[in-house]
């Protein structure tokens, strides 16, 4: 018996120093945050199966994040290798370049040109010959550390977001564990390089829209599953405040489809970061172990959502098979809906019910 209580506490002592390992080594300093009042998926956001009948089309790689539409029906999306493609409904691609980098927001500009927002590499411009310009990789002496998405003005300012001054692309979850709250809405000029940074302190800053007329740009902040609206036209001009609040869900990138309707992806439901807001030291322990353990905080989910001008939800779409995992992107174009993910092989293609 004594040899079986030594063996156990030898196991015990031993889990004892990994946990203090794993505490000090830490790289992250968490406080304790408030989330937002999480409805849950009731009403609005019930589970429904509204995504399983979504086409899904293979991309030759892994990680199509963003998908733009161009005027030509074909579609433009980065690739985890860097790769920039072109493809077309038929599921044929031509490569255009190679960032080197992670993009994970682009659109396709009239000229041809790409303008990218890279996480490693910053905000970039791939020209039709394939060159590569690099637009802004810091500011104010500081390197852009996580370039996300973006939308661009009819006079040529790329609006633009920094999800996180403290961790890149690679380490996200540990951005989301500690709550840095460093995330900002930033612009840049085309025409005159000016660089601009608009809106500071946010959790994770990530999608980001023009509405209608360009009177106002939103910003998707992923883990309090808020939208926030930054006035850029008339009296309130400057001003900011919270348009959509309460989404049961994380949410990652937003689209404006020109006419009536604001489209929102989320890849992950928000209740395991809700449930550890008030938990820093638990969060901390986390943050030190292998990067799998943070990883199973997310969940097999897949769920876009439609909200009107004012902000109120109009319909979510669900799939509970999850076929196109973890949604981070959605683009309504020519009565479909266009999805990308992070982690897939494939883009969502669903089409919308007819009026």
């Amino acid at each position: 018996m004594s040899t079986m209580i030594k063996g156990f506490s030898a196991i015990v002592g031993l889990i004892a120093i990994l946990i203090s390992v794993a505490f000090v080594r830490s790289p992250i300093n968490p406080e304790v945050w408030e989330p937002p009042k999480n409805p849950g998926f009731t009403g609005g956001f019930a589970p429904n199966s509204d995504l399983a009948s979504m086409v899904l089309l293979p991309v030759p790689g892994h990680g199509p994040e963003d998908v733009s539409c161009t005027a030509d029906g074909s579609m433009i999306t980065g690739l985890e290798d860097g790769r920039i493609i072109r493809m077309t409904l038929d599921g044929s691609f031509e490569i255009l370049g190679d960032t080197g980098g992670r993009p994970v927001g682009l659109q396709a500009m009239p000229d041809g040109s790409v303008i990218i927002a890279d996480a490693l590499k910053g905000l970039l411009r791939l020209q039709p010959d394939g060159s590569l310009q690099v637009l802004a990789n810091e500011f104010e002496g500081r390197q852009i550390l996580f370039a996300d998405d973006l939308d661009i003005s009819s006079d040529g300012v790329v609006w633009f977001s920094d999800a996180s001054q403290r961790f890149s692309i690679d380490g996200f979850m540990l951005d989301l564990l500690e709550a840095s709250r460093t995330g900002r809405l930033m612009s840049y000029n085309l025409a005159t390089g000016e660089l601009k940074s608009h809106l500071e302190g946010l959790f994770f800053a990530n999608g980001v829209a023009l509405g209608p007329d360009e009177t106002y740009v939103l910003v998707n902040e992923t883990v309090t599953g808020r939208v926030h609206r930054l006035w850029l036209k008339g009296e309130r001009a400057g001003d900011s405040e919270i348009f959509i609040d309460q989404i049961p869900a994380m949410v990652d990138n937003i689209s404006f489809n020109g006419e009536d309707t604001l489209w929102v992806a989320s890849p992950n439901p928000r209740d395991a970061l809700d449930a550890f807001a008030d938990k820093p030291l638990l969060r901390r322990l986390v943050g030190g172990l292998p990067a799998w353990v943070s990883g199973s905080l997310e969940e097999h989910f897949s769920m876009v959502s439609a909200f009107d001008l004012e902000g109120h939800l109009i319909k979510s779409y669900g799939d509970a098979d999850a076929r196109l995992n973890q949604i981070t992107s959605v683009n309504e174009c020519d009565g479909k809906l266009i999805m990308g993910s992070l982690i897939s092989n494939s883009i969502g293609i669903l089409e919308l019910p007819h009026d």
